[in-house]
């Protein structure tokens, strides 16, 4: 019976995962050597989507986070940018997307691009589902707060793939809580109103 049910989870997992590929956001950033300018596309925008262009020192040089319409196509001039890295970040709902910029003189270049994994949260009935692909298989730490920042609930996952949790709000008094989901890569907040 176990194994059916484990053979059932993980068959949902999959399917959702399929499900939410076919959802993807389709990113391109391209630097334009010539004219020293990115170019940025995004095929599909979600109402959470936010862009941001930092400098060396975290300080934003361009914001975004009211992205409308379908798709977005922006081309942004560098040339008056000092030599250094610069980073390019896209935040939607399932990842975060860091791209390293170098600007050297008349040149400009992607260092690297970085792809991180955001847990899903999912409510229904009072019950909060959470997902997360943690490829790294590194500790997962997941805590339930309330409106007054106390810990209501604490649980650490080690060496798991696929982090899987529910929290029953059910029985808890009317009020405002929040969910971390906190890894390697940083902190994930959900906030929920019972």
């Amino acid at each position: 019976m176990k194994k059916v049910l484990k053979f059932t989870a993980m068959a949902a997992l999959v399917f959702g995962t399929f499900t939410a590929s076919a959802n993807e956001l389709k990113l391109n950033v391209a630097a334009d050597k010539e004219a020293k300018s990115l170019i940025f596309e995004l095929d599909i925008v979600s109402k959470d989507t936010k862009i941001q262009f930092l400098d060396s020192n975290n300080n934003v040089i361009y914001s975004n986070s009211n992205v409308q319409g379908s798709s977005l196509r922006k081309k942004f001039d560098l040339s008056k940018l000092e030599t250094g890295v610069y980073t390019f970040k896209v935040d939607d709902t399932t990842q975060v997307t860091t791209y390293s910029i170098l600007i050297d003189g008349e040149s400009i270049s992607i260092l690297n691009k970085d792809e991180v994994i955001k847990p899903v949260f999912r409510m229904k009935d009072n019950m909060v589902y959470i997902n997360f692909l943690n490829i790294e298989k590194k500790d997962v730490e997941i805590k339930v707060y309330d409106s007054s920042d106390r810990v209501l609930y604490t649980q650490k996952i080690s060496d798991t793939l696929i982090v899987e949790k529910a929290v029953n709000f059910k029985t808890a008094h009317k009020g405002d809580y929040t969910i971390a989901v906190k890894n390697s890569k940083g902190v994930y907040t959900e906030n929920v109103s019972i």
